[in-house]
């Protein structure tokens, strides 16, 4: 039989929890590192490689220019003087024009080579000035060779050309020279920067990528060992849960994939006759099958159920499990299977359950009786007690014998049993024939409908009762009373009282409800 009235205490488990306190992982941190390292590698690798291509840029943007350029001057200068000479040999004027002409091509290109030096050299721009005015002072002795030669006097030119302008060739060269130097020292200034710089950046990207090598070597080891750690802890977590958890894993059809060893000692069998059949063949009755295959259907619609299952083991003895079916999901949202978690609450039903009929015991009536009553009080609702009696038990026992007295009071048992449905509604074996239920929240005009239907329902058991007065079949007496917690408070007593002065009532015709 299945029972929903509600959550039931773990009884007959052994319940392990495990509580881990751990402490923050490390394992995040030293990837965090890692990659810190590496951002600062990248970072300096690129700003070593920018400072050294900046060095290279300047020594190509200055200094080589600048020498080159410097150098240009002297050889234009050199070409300059040998043209000049063949102004001052030349014996027309076409000879004149011709070598002129020359000279002023590399004027220009001297001139140009100035505006470079101008624009990059990097030392004192007074040096390039003087060189720079030095050159304009050559440029007058070369026009006054020219005029010289065109009016003549070739003689002077020719004076001109091999003393003054000579000498004046050997002093530019000498300032240029000055330029060349210069731009040379610089260069080698830039490329000993740029070594530097690479040789710095050699060490300190190779100390962080040492650094880096290890850490990582540190944390790989560190995060291995934490999941070899955790590995083994999880084999003693499953361990624990299969050794002491009733559980088992169903698929979409209710067959065993797969129980704990638990479970398996619990049902008396082996894990591998287990897989592969389904979960009611383990009920040990039809009606509890029967159950169970609904409570398994509603758990396919994907919603989880909860419930008391009971079964027969072996010799027919009761064995009672409260039952929690959790379906399993796939990517689509449709049931793939259960998962199943099983309390074995036998020895609580013992305690609780009376042993012939299945129902409450007196023993648990004395518990919940006055727990409902304060409840109605504090909630201010309706509780109803009502007592049932079997009419002339003593002479059906006396006809039928006390084992076909037994066998009445079980079905008439089951008949209270299957009326209630609501999870806070209680019927309870007081005594020998006597029975009780407890019920809260319903109104006289329902509890009246209800208790006459649960009065028909025995009767219509067609239990024969040749001695009964009332009826040629077994029947009930029923008397309830009702309290109402608005209307202040009441003892336990006074309501049993109060129900079983109904009961009298009732049982002066016999077979009826009566309601006071």
């Amino acid at each position: 039989m299945l029972k929903k009235n509600g959550l039931v205490d773990n009884g007959g488990v052994l319940l392990v929890t495990v509580v881990m306190m751990k402490k923050p992982s490390n394992i995040s941190l030293s990837f965090a590192l890692i990659i810190l390292l590496l951002t600062i590698q990248g970072i300096l690798s690129l700003s070593y490689l920018n400072t050294i291509s900046t060095q290279v840029e300047k020594l190509y943007e200055h200094p080589y220019v600048v020498s080159n350029a410097a150098r240009d001057i002297r050889i234009d200068l050199i070409s300059m003087h040998r043209y000049m000479k063949d102004v001052a040999l030349a014996e027309s004027e076409g000879e004149i024009e011709l070598a002129s002409a020359l000279v002023d091509k590399h004027e220009q290109r001297v001139l140009t080579h100035f505006d470079s030096i101008f624009e990059r050299y990097l030392g004192d721009s007074a040096d390039i000035q003087k060189t720079y005015n030095a050159f304009i002072d050559w440029k007058v002795i070369r026009d006054e060779v020219i005029r010289l030669k065109t009016k003549g006097r070739n003689k002077e030119a020719a004076d001109i050309t091999r003393n003054k302008g000579a000498e004046h060739v050997f002093l530019l060269n000498e300032e240029t020279q000055k330029l060349v130097d210069f731009a040379d020292q610089k260069a080698k200034s830039f490329f000993g920067h740029s070594i530097e710089v690479k040789s710095k950046a050699y060490l300190v990207i190779t100390t962080l990528l040492l650094i880096t090598v290890l850490v990582s070597v540190v944390s790989a080891y560190y995060t291995v060992t934490r999941l070899r750690s955790a590995q083994r802890d999880m084999k003693e977590r499953m361990y624990l849960i299969d050794q002491n958890i009733l559980m088992c894993k169903l698929d979409n059809q209710g067959i065993v994939l797969d129980l704990s060893n638990h479970l398996c000692r619990f049902l008396g069998e082996n894990k591998a006759d287990c897989v592969g059949r389904h979960l009611t063949d383990f009920t040990g009755d039809e009606e509890s099958a029967f159950n169970l295959s609904k409570a398994i259907t509603i758990a396919s619609t994907g919603k989880a159920w909860e419930g008391e299952v009971f079964r027969l083991v072996a010799g027919n003895s009761p064995q009672w499990v409260y039952l929690s079916i959790h379906p399993e999901l796939n990517e689509n949202h449709v049931v793939r299977g259960y998962s199943l978690i099983i309390n074995d609450i036998t020895d609580q039903k013992l305690s609780i359950t009376d042993a012939l009929t299945g129902l409450n015991n007196r023993r648990y009536f004395d518990e919940v009786f006055p727990r409902e009553i304060k409840l109605a009080a504090r909630n201010k609702a309706t509780l109803t007690f009502v007592m049932i009696d079997i009419d002339y038990f003593k002479k059906y026992n006396d006809l039928y014998g006390h084992m076909g007295g037994d066998e009445a009071l079980v079905k008439v048992a089951n008949v209270f049993q299957s009326s209630l449905m609501r999870p806070n509604d209680y019927v309870f074996r007081l005594g020998g024939e006597e029975f009780g239920v407890v019920m809260s929240g319903v109104n006289q005009e329902r509890l009246l409908e209800f208790l006459n239907r649960m009065c028909q329902a025995v009767e219509n058991l067609a239990i024969e009762h040749a001695d009964s007065d009332v009826s040629q079949f077994v029947t009930v007496s029923i008397g309830a009373y009702s309290f109402y917690g608005e209307g202040g408070a009441i003892e336990g007593h006074e309501l049993y009282t109060e129900a079983d002065h109904a009961l009298y009532e009732a049982k002066k015709t016999r077979n009826q409800v009566f309601i006071s």
